[in-house]
């Protein structure tokens, strides 16, 4: 049986780490049985000592991209098997976009935006007992702070960062165009990859300037919604 070790459900979305949600629906897509394990206490016991990471039967794999790699060699490889060499290049350098690039920007409109911080606290460290609910949050703050400006990203200013914002999410919005799906007739992984993100920036109940430009691309918000229906309705 494959554990999934994540966060849990927050903002209406099954995780609020995009990574752990790409890791839930590659399994929930590719038809893998599979069961959840969600806390914020698993991050003592992660591999790397960041969520998620799964057990395959007494195997731990951590980080997204090397659970995914291990679950296509030891399950098959029912969503990308198909796919040629130039849609795979593709796949992997929007994938690496998200990663590297709208990630940040959606840490930045979460925990730095101040339109934003309030509900990010309450949701995240709310349920804490005194006095952690009140140490913790500025603390992750700031750490993550130093962390967006070693990154690079908190090193410009609103207006920039949502500039680079627009960019990758119109990049997604013309290469998806009006299809169903990025790559063709049937889910692959890079679906997989861009919902995590996607339903990150729209699905939240959020009032900042990320939010409200990513819900301004409507075949965005539509894939947005297909892929919810189909594998996350209630």
């Amino acid at each position: 049986m494959i554990t999934l070790y994540h966060f849990g459900p927050a903002f209406g979305l099954p995780d609020p780490s995009p990574f752990c949600i790409k890791v839930d629906l590659y399994l929930r897509a590719a038809g893998l049985e599979f069961e959840c394990n969600p806390g914020f206490q698993h991050l003592r016991t992660a591999p790397k000592g960041k969520l998620p990471y799964i057990d395959d039967d007494g195997t731990r794999i951590a980080d997204s991209e090397f659970i995914i790699s291990h679950l296509k060699a030891k399950y098959g490889d029912p969503l990308d098997g198909g796919l040629g060499a130039e849609q795979r290049a593709v796949a992997h350098a929007f994938t690496k976009m998200m990663d590297e690039n709208l990630y940040w920007c959606m840490m930045y409109s979460r925990w730095l935006d101040p339109r934003t911080w309030p509900t990010v606290r309450e949701t995240l460290f709310g349920k804490l007992p005194a006095p952690s609910r009140w140490i913790a949050p500025p603390m992750v703050q700031r750490e993550i702070r130093r962390t967006l400006h070693g990154q690079g990203l908190g090193r410009h200013s609103p207006e920039e960062i949502l500039e680079i914002t627009r960019r990758d999410l119109a990049a997604l919005s013309a290469y998806l165009g009006t299809r169903e799906y990025f790559l063709g007739e049937r889910i692959t992984t890079l679906d997989v990859a861009a919902w995590a993100f996607l339903a990150g920036i729209i699905i939240p109940d959020f009032d900042n300037p990320v939010t409200e430009l990513g819900r301004s691309f409507e075949n965005l918000t539509r894939f947005v919604e297909r892929i919810r229906a189909r594998y996350y309705a209630a």
